[in-house]
């Protein structure tokens, strides 16, 4: 389904789209735990109540099913599901793993070292083939812990084999890379974000991995537009103040406190000077990392900043405002949206650059292609004539925003309902479901396999010569399209996915579903 966003953002009381005349739905999903992730399709959500329970939610069959903790230190999590409902997570025992909901059980992702003692499978791509996420532990004694990004391909055999991303040992600033934490991932597999922690922890940037040609690369695509360079970093590192240098005395003598206002004086005036001259004012954040599904988008917050000082302050001043940022990763392009900052935190980004937040009373929608934000339940109700607030109850003080399917056709919520005394009544995820949501998934679904439409590899083979030859992703979208006559075709441009072929034959149509891995 295509959104007619860019559209009504040009006149959004003008316009009604071609969809007005069908219905939305709203629906309740039995759990108040906040939503961690949504498969690519919209069907299913999950999330977890840490020491609680877990859940994931069908939307289609509007379903729930709940794993309870084993127990208090019980640190099990569902994090991400793919569009066939495949959980993945954390184990009971912090372990990197999948859920199988139909045998109710884990299935741990391996892994080649020792000592390791905790990981996390963060998220899966939505034909539920490769698993990004990072394991940690103890393999260098000379080391407290190591980190190691990693994601997890599925083989045609149905086992999961490991494979390491790169693990820079020296950080952006040149120094050495406390950690990396690997977060999400495109949909084709082949780029994955997460953030890089410095060798202090003070600095994190955003990390880009790309897979091209068998081999995964890196960039921090945020550094030049935060930071002046390493040299002027280095030269301001060498001057920072030592305390032991200014504070001589030990706790209660008559001088150390002075000595303590001495020192934090110091170190103000030269994070002052230091901060001036290397940080630009502007600054993107690392957490949460928002990617789109399709991996053209980045859309994190974004801060800018200005600092003072006077002689003798003990602290430095800070003035910020912060506001959503949009990051094209295919042509390098950031775009701002400065005015858009009163409680604005963006929670996704649809495949066509549609932002989606909530200042914890009111959903809020800034459209692909437009500088405004619009207040998704008056967009409801213009678009759809859909009365959201009618749905919840009178007395919901609170909307938060979890989720949003890569197209929009699912936005999930969370309503929070206050007794008069404004104590917390009652708190509920909920689905806003669009018109025409599912219906090509569950027509994909639902078509069977047929025994002249075969795929074997990458080649689509025709029980016989077939021709006007359409592929049909799992939601209903045109794939692929051969006009002429073929017993054979190449779909290796193909991502891996569930697809449903139409074809003649012999002068008759013919239909059927098959698996690409």
């Amino acid at each position: 389904m295509r959104k007619k966003f860019t559209i009504l953002a040009l006149s959004l009381l003008m316009a009604i789209s071609s969809f007005a005349t069908e219905e939305c739905d709203v629906i309740f999903t039995g759990t108040p735990w906040f939503t961690m992730g949504i498969s690519g399709n919209g069907r299913f959500i999950v999330g977890t109540r840490q020491y609680t329970e877990a859940y994931r939610f069908d939307v289609l069959e509007e379903r729930l099913m709940v794993l309870p903790a084993t127990g208090e230190y019980d640190d099990m999590c569902f994090s991400d599901v793919s569009d066939d409902g495949l959980i993945v997570g954390k184990d009971h025992d912090m372990m990197p793993a999948i859920f199988h909901a139909d045998r109710q059980e884990w299935e741990r992702l391996p892994f080649p070292y020792t000592g390791i003692t905790e990981g996390y499978a963060n998220e899966i791509t939505p034909d539920g083939t490769i698993i990004v996420g990072f394991i940690m532990g103890t393999i260098d004694t000379d080391k407290p812990y190591t980190v190691f990004p990693c994601i997890w391909r599925l083989q045609e055999d149905g086992s999961w084999i490991y494979e390491e991303l790169p693990n820079p040992s020296t950080d952006f600033l040149g120094t050495k890379t406390q950690f990396i934490s690997t977060r999400t991932i495109s949909a084709d597999g082949n780029t994955v974000i997460g953030v890089c922690v410095e060798k202090k922890g003070r600095y994190y940037q955003p990390i880009v991995y790309t897979y091209n040609n068998g081999e995964w690369t890196y960039e921090y695509p945020f550094f030049d537009l935060t930071f002046n360079g390493n040299e002027i970093y280095d030269k301001w590192m060498a001057q920072e103040p030592n305390m032991y240098d200014y504070i001589t005395v030990e706790p209660g003598d008559p001088e150390y406190m002075y000595q303590v206002e001495e020192y934090q004086c110091a170190f103000a005036e030269w994070q002052y000077n230091f901060w001036t001259e290397w940080k630009t004012g502007f600054e993107v954040t690392a957490v949460p990392i928002i990617m789109s599904c399709n991996g053209k988008w980045i859309a994190p917050m974004a801060t800018e900043s200005e600092y003072t000082w006077e002689p003798g302050d003990l602290s430095l001043e800070k003035t910020s405002h912060s506001y959503p940022v949009l990051f094209n990763l295919e042509t390098g392009e950031l775009t701002k949206y400065e005015n858009i900052g009163n409680g604005w935190y963006t929670y996704g980004v649809s495949n066509d650059g549609d932002l989606i937040s909530t200042d914890g009373i009111n959903f809020y929608l800034k459209p692909a292609g437009s500088t405004e934000a619009i207040e998704l339940s008056e967009w409801l109700h213009d678009e759809y004539k859909l009365d959201l607030w009618s749905y919840l109850p009178p007395n919901t003080e609170y909307i938060e925003c979890s989720s949003v399917a890569p197209d929009m056709s699912v936005i999930v919520g969370v309503y929070r309902s206050v007794t008069p005394e404004g104590d917390l009544e009652n708190k509920e995820v909920f689905c806003v479901k669009l018109p025409g949501f599912m219906s090509d998934i569950k027509k994909t679904l639902d078509t069977p396999q047929n025994n002249d439409i075969v795929l074997a590899g990458n080649e689509l083979r025709f029980g016989n010569e077939a021709s006007n030859i359409v592929i049909y992703d799992i939601c209903g979208k045109q794939a692929m399209i051969h006009n002429g006559k073929a017993t054979t075709l190449n779909v290796e441009n193909l991502s891996n996915g569930v697809y449903v072929v139409t074809a003649e034959m012999n002068g008759v149509s013919v239909t059927g579903k098959v698996y690409k891995l």
